[in-house]
């Protein structure tokens, strides 16, 4: 037994054992805890910058090995990480988190958001060394562009860490460390698919690694490629039935009926898919209708018009309407959303390495990542000013508007001819003319629609570091290294309706003598009354059919979608540019003064850094908004940081009253060229009291910079109605979005307190306990506009400055005015306990390890613009004001089972029950209290139980499997199975906090020469 655990023990290669948690392989024990300690190799702890041999940092960090990597068989490293209950919400192409954002870039982004605090907290490391951010808004680095065929272990720290890798790792450091001393081959051929849903998956990998020059020299090759062309619409989900939740019709204020109720198959109530009659006026000589006689008429196929039933609309959300609605479920503007999005993903990874003299090595490492995805942004609902004359109206509709004298009312236009009569109808359109919502959607034909914006998304990530290493006598060691990586992002929306052409296409009529004016079209024909009108801006126009599905040309369709003609001149596309370089030089060693208890370590070293991101080759139009989606806006900025950092670990006893005592110190001076200097710090300690029980502490000052994009982006200027003071009448202000080039870097306070228990009467246990406490103040925030007007003359002074005043508008000295900036201005603040326990034990001719990873999430709260957010344990539901959260508990337990060349693994993922909403008090001044509930507080407290029928979201447990057989030395075969029994998402359940995709079953076969 102690033969194979230290064998398991030396294969996760640690040197903080004690610190580190190995998952599925690997239980974490306390140095010293058994005779093979000092055996251990010397390597870098990511919690720390100090990786002599024995050092201990007191910073928890949970490992996800290359054993747990290979044996998951994921095809994205960040499908491993996300598993970890550690991490909060995050980004993957198979999870539907963002991939409808048309604008922001991060459709199929692949990134870390450890502790549900956002993916700009969390620090991304590639070696230890920082990689160039991959999108040029949200932050984070974008895994799938990471070559991860030499990844041997992935290393989070769950924790702050600025003290030692600087800003951003204020929710803690994910840092995926390389074999870089690999020789011979390897490659892998992967497959998957899930069971309910297409979206198939191949990867194939390929690694070589040699000695070079009598072993002075190494070389190492790799490269992956993965592929993915299926589309994951959200109603192609067997669980998709477009629940809402709704106000309860029936509620009063004395009935005590709850105020919310849940509703399923619900429809849109102010638009269809082929259009409906919100609307009409009448007017003009002739007329035989009234006002709104056509409300509740829409058009089926073919443009049939039908009566349309209103059924039931929600009072809080007047587009949703249920019980007894005419629209189904099928026609709502969500299912064009997509689930999982079509990406390719291509990694090239070299290595090289020589040893200048026995105690210098000199290395380059090049790597290139891209990524290619296509995916929707969304479906553009429009409100259509529709006139009686128009061309495409049914006859049984434009029969009921009477005889018109020729249709028109006299007046004229640009050329002449004669403009629309009075009489116009409102139409609401869903504009996904041509799509058969009745069969499962494909891309190409959600794309070939009206009005579904599609983007298509190139990533591509090129990095060079060149590194110096070496040795000083046997105590010290050094490194330096320069590094230049750049992210380049193209996106196109080549699906995207252009406005202008829009509204010019569907103002269609017939061609008459009347109108006809020196045009000479055909008499009869269909034009563009702008056309008729001879209005410079409708040259070319193709009238557009709105009117039922089915009925929109292609010709019109590619009008109204210019982008999609490479010749039209008219596309909505950008480049992004992000650059980074570091120079960077540390040192480490021992001190030659020996205290009682031992020598102390230090750490110390300094860094420059320069980051630089721009958005160029941007149409001018895009400025005026022209387009349903994305409006892509030139920026550009720049900062520099020049760092320089300080750590100790100081021995206090040795053997005496405890078996090891020890503190850690460390610090950093940071100077940022926007915001100016700031300090950074961390105190810790380790004390091992005996071999059974170990104690850890850290209480750290973190921080995490401004985005450039928060800095720079620029100003949107739009027109806001507004009230100065609150309550007085409104009127209208400009407002303007954009960066805050005053903005300082946020601060967090973190603390840890845990233990560490390896029972030597049970040998090959152990388990790990810490609570955390991470409050970040100067939290960066962006407010809506009014609410930045109450706080300012509510005396909170870092809104003021948002407000522009002038004397001469406005009637007086009021704000004409106001930028929408982000300010530090939360307040952010969560805590919980992470557990963590390992245990290996002999079972018949094999091993059996068993591994459990867990966190309780206590509170995780917002306070901004005097409203706390709490979304701890609550999903975020229609009436919460509080930001998506995830289940309080969250664990995976696996045990894995090795007898000779067969592994299996059993594993179970288990999320807590949650809720929707915690409540929120303190509602803005602009909200009504009795509009939302009986008590006039948004609460569920013990005394207003009833503001919602059902607040409780069930608990969820997935059965994964895992089998490898090692058919010879050189070829291992292996499965996996995630969710295999299937399970759904819970009813009101978020689709990025659970399965989504039902059982996915992946196989492959692996050869290592």
């Amino acid at each position: 037994m102690q033969v194979i655990f230290r064998r398991l023990m030396l294969g996760c290669s640690l040197a903080a054992m004690g610190t580190v948690s190995c998952l599925g392989i690997v239980p974490a024990i306390a140095q010293g805890a058994g005779d093979n300690a000092s055996n251990v190799e010397a390597v870098t702890v990511t919690g720390s910058r100090i990786s002599i041999q024995g050092y201990e940092a007191p910073t928890p960090v949970t490992v996800i090995s290359q054993e747990q990597l290979n044996r998951d068989a994921h095809m994205n490293v960040m499908d491993s990480i996300i598993q970890l209950p550690s991490v909060g919400l995050s980004e993957t192409p198979n999870n539907s988190r963002l991939s409808a954002d048309l604008s922001q870039g991060d459709a199929a982004l692949s990134v870390v958001n450890l502790r549900n605090l956002g993916v700009a907290r969390t620090l991304v490391l590639f070696d230890g060394q920082r990689v160039v951010s991959s999108n040029i808004f949200g932050g984070g680095v974008d895994l799938s562009t990471i070559p991860a065929a030499l990844v041997k272990r992935v290393d989070v720290v769950t924790g702050g860490a600025s003290a030692a890798y600087g800003s951003d790792a204020v929710a803690g450091v994910v840092n995926l460390v390389l074999d870089k001393s690999f020789t011979g081959m390897k490659a892998d051929a992967e497959g998957g698919d899930s069971t309910t849903v297409r979206h198939r998956q191949i990867k194939l990998e390929f690694t070589a690694g040699m000695d070079l020059f009598g072993g002075r020299g190494h070389l190492i090759l790799s490269g992956d490629h993965t592929w993915s062309n299926d589309p994951v619409f959200q109603n192609q989900a067997d669980w998709w039935d477009s629940n809402a939740i709704v106000q309860n019709p029936a509620a009063t204020t004395a009935n005590n009926l709850p105020w919310f109720i849940h509703v399923r198959n619900t429809g849109q109530a102010q638009y269809t898919q082929g259009g409906l009659i919100r609307g009409n006026t009448a007017g003009g000589a002739g007329s035989a209708i009234t006002a709104n006689s056509l409300i509740g008429t829409q058009f089926l196929n073919n443009g049939v018009a039908a009566p349309f039933n209103f059924g039931t609309v929600d009072g809080t959300h007047p587009n949703v309407c249920y019980a007894g609605c005419s629209n189904s479920a099928q026609n709502v503007p969500g299912n064009t959303s997509l689930l999982a999005v079509p990406y390719h993903t291509t990694t090239l990874f070299g290595y090289a390495s020589y040893n200048l003299t026995p105690d210098i090595k000199a290395s380059l490492q090049l790597n290139y990542g891209s990524l290619a995805e296509q995916s929707t942004g969304g479906t553009r609902t429009s409100t259509n000013t529709i006139s009686a004359d128009n061309a495409f109206l049914p006859s049984s509709v434009a029969s009921q508007f009477g005889t018109l004298s020729n249709g028109y009312n006299g007046l004229t236009g640009l050329g002449g001819t004669a403009v629309a009569p009075t009489q116009t109808l409102t139409v609401g359109t869903i504009n996904t003319n041509n799509i058969d919502l009745s069969k499962p959607m494909d891309l190409t034909s959600v794309c070939n629609s009206v009005g579904v914006p599609c983007l298509k998304l190139n990533r591509t990530l090129t990095r060079g570091v060149f590194t110096l290493e070496g040795s000083l006598g046997s105590d010290w060691s050094w490194q330096a290294y320069a590094q230049h990586s750049q992210m380049r992002e193209r996106q196109t929306a080549a699906q995207d309706s252009y406005g202008p052409h829009y509204n010019y296409a569907i103002d269609a009529v017939k061609v008459t003598p009347t109108n006809r004016g020196t045009t000479n079209l055909p008499i009869g024909s269909i034009q563009c009354r702008g056309v008729l009108l001879s209005d410079p801006g409708a040259a070319g126009c193709v009238p557009l059919n709105i009117f039922g599905n089915g009925t929109a040309s292609n010709a019109a369709i590619l009008y109204v979608n210019p982008g999609k003609d490479p010749n039209s001149g008219i596309l909505n596309t950008e480049l992004v540019l992000l650059n980074q370089d570091v120079f960077s030089g540390s040192m480490q060693g021992t001190l030659p003064w020996e205290l009682p208890a031992g020598k102390i370590a230090v750490a110390f070293g300094g860094e420059y850094r320069h980051e630089q991101a721009s958005q160029s080759q941007i149409q001018a139009i895009n400025l005026t908004s022209p387009y349903a989606a994305g409006n892509f806006r030139p920026y550009s900025g720049q900062y520099s940081v020049e760092e320089g950092f300080l750590e100790a670990d100081i021995p206090v006893l040795k053997d005496n009253i405890v078996k090891d005592l020890s503190l850690n110190v460390a610090g950093r001076i940071t100077n940022y060229s926007t915001s100016g200097l700031v300090e950074t710090w961390k105190l810790g300690a380790t004390n091992q009291i005996d071999e059974n029980i170990k104690f850890r502490a850290t209480w750290s000052l973190d921080i995490r910079a401004p985005l450039i994009s928060d800095l720079f982006s620029p100003g949107v200027v739009g027109i806001s109605q507004v009230q100065y003071p609150l309550g007085s009448p409104s009127y209208q202000v400009l407002g303007a979005q954009g960066g805050n080039p005053a903005l300082q870097p946020e601060k967090a306070v973190t603390t840890s307190l845990g233990v560490v228990l390896t029972p030597q009467f049970i040998p090959g246990l152990s388990v790990s306990l810490d609570w955390y406490t991470i409050n970040i103040h100067s939290g960066i925030y962006t407010s809506d506009i009014q609410t930045i007007i109450n706080r300012c003359l509510q005396g909170e002074q870092v809104y003021c400055p948002f407000l522009i005043f002038s004397p001469n508008q406005n009637g007086g000295l009021k704000p004409y005015q106001v930028n929408q900036i982000p300010a530090n201005a939360a307040g952010i603040k969560t805590s919980g306990l992470d557990v963590q326990a390992n245990y290996v034990m002999d079972l018949f001719e094999g091993t059996l390890a068993w591994a459990l990873v867990g966190n309780y999430t206590k509170e995780l709260t917002q306070n901004a613009v005097g409203v706390t957010y709490d979304s701890a344990g609550a999903l975020g539901s229609p009436i919460s004001y509080a930001a998506s959260g995830l289940p309080k508990t969250r664990a995976t337990m696996s045990a894995t089972y090795t007898q000779g060349r067969w592994s299996g693994t059993i594993q179970t993922r288990f999320w807590g029950g949650a809720v929707l909403t915690n409540g929120v008090e303190n509602l803005p001044a602009n909200i009504t209290r009795a509009s939302l509930s009986p008590a006039g507080v948004l609460t569920l407290g013990a005394g207003n139980a009833n503001l919602l029928d059902n607040n409780k979201v069930n608990p969820v447990a997935y059965l994964d499997l895992r089998l490898g057989y090692r058919w010879t030395d050189n070829i291992e075969l292996y499965g996996a199975i995630d969710n295999a029994t299937n399970v759904p998402k819970p009813d009101d359940g978020s689709p990025a906090v659970y399965d989504i995709l039902g059982r996915v079953i992946r196989g492959g076969v692996r050869f290592n020469y």
